[in-house]
């Protein structure tokens, strides 16, 4: 029997059968597919990674314990073949050894900070609070344009243009930003992303947001 912890939030119930659960997660495939893209930047190495999730979570639908948290051991699935890959690119990149240091540093963080990350943190309400806490200590008009940025989906240079500011300006804005929030939230800091792209009401609980939204 595959088993799982329940998380705090978003469980799924007993009363579903195996098919109406994993029609539930194709309906949340666009989560898994953000969450795979944080970390492996092939948009077609990404639909194979999360079509080899949902085959095997298929395959093994009789052994796995649908009343536990079935969202959070599919994102530990791609998480783990998301390492899976990215070990494959260091170490073909090693052999071929012509990978500049910088690229291969930014690999090296990606293996690192997907090792360390725990998808149960999607559902946790201290996470949550800790990641509120974190974009609030931002000053007012960094986090105005981080917001405008990574939840309204704008470009740099649509922010400018909205707020009568140079590129260079918002781009400034956005480096502290996430300078910040790196430092702050540390392995938490992938959650943030995915919460402001999907998840408004996790931070406007703080009036983050709907502050924003004033300015």
């Amino acid at each position: 029997m595959i088993t799982f912890a329940t998380a705090t939030t978003e469980v799924m119930s007993e009363s579903y059968s195996p098919l109406e659960i994993i029609e539930r997660l194709f309906g949340s495939r666009k989560r898994f597919e953000r969450f795979a893209l944080l970390y492996v930047r092939d948009s077609h190495a990404v639909q194979d990674i999360l079509m080899e999730c949902y085959a095997y979570v298929w395959e093994h639908r009789a052994e796995i314990d649908f009343t536990g948290n079935v969202e959070a051991y599919m994102f530990t699935m791609v998480k783990h073949r998301c390492l899976d890959y990215l070990q494959h690119m260091s170490r073909r990149q090693d052999v071929e050894a012509n990978l500049a240091s910088d690229a291969q540093w930014e690999l090296d963080m990606s293996i690192a900070t997907l090792s360390a990350f725990d998808p149960h943190w999607l559902y946790d309400k201290e996470v949550h609070a800790r990641i509120r806490r974190a974009v609030y200590s931002l000053p007012d008009h960094t986090r105005q344009i981080f917001i405008m940025s990574r939840h309204e989906g704008l470009t740099y240079r649509e922010i400018a243009a909205r707020l009568g500011e140079s590129v260079k300006t918002v781009e400034a804005h956005m480096s502290r930003a996430l300078k910040a929030l790196r430092a702050d939230l540390g392995d938490y800091f992938p959650v943030l992303v995915l919460l402001l792209l999907e998840c408004a009401n996790v931070l406007s609980d703080s009036g983050v947001i709907s502050e924003m939204a004033l300015r």
